[in-house]
């Protein structure tokens, strides 16, 4: 894949392709650039969206993000044709589904946008700012 990728649209292609995960592991999409990258590759191989599910059903992060991706690109079409760079609706949509998945996924929330899993932790600072760690 090469191009504007990102790691969850790899995520993707790696479950629908049985390629090896991304570099830095699988991820779901983050914010309205990310889910853009996302939707790119779906319209380019729709046969990747009608099994969209197998995502969620490998890496259960991505559960309210599958379940609400009609919706979600809705939102992402709109912002796109309205031609504002603001698509706060969207991110803010996100944010709930991430964190859906997050617990889904075993993640236990510690506080608002603080994570952790075992020995992992991860932070969401901000829109395009996140960081984790995994605990070495």
């Amino acid at each position: 894949m090469a191009g504007n990728t990102g790691s969850s649209s790899k995520t993707i292609l790696h479950v629908m392709e049985g390629t090896s995960p991304p570099r830095l592991g699988a991820d779901v999409p983050y914010d309205p650039a990310d889910f853009g990258r996302c939707h790119e590759l779906l319209e380019a191989i729709p046969a990747y969206r009608q099994r969209l599910g197998e995502v969620a059903r490998k890496y259960p992060a991505w559960i309210g993000l599958v379940r609400e991706w009609d919706r979600l690109t809705a939102m992402y079409l709109e912002a796109k044709a309205s031609g504002k760079r603001d698509a706060s609706a969207l991110y803010d949509a996100m944010q709930v589904l991430i964190d859906e998945g997050r617990m889904a996924d075993g993640w236990i929330q510690t506080g608002r946008g603080c994570w952790t899993r075992g020995d992992r932790s991860a932070v969401q600072v901000g829109e395009n700012v996140a960081v984790q760690t995994d605990g070495h």
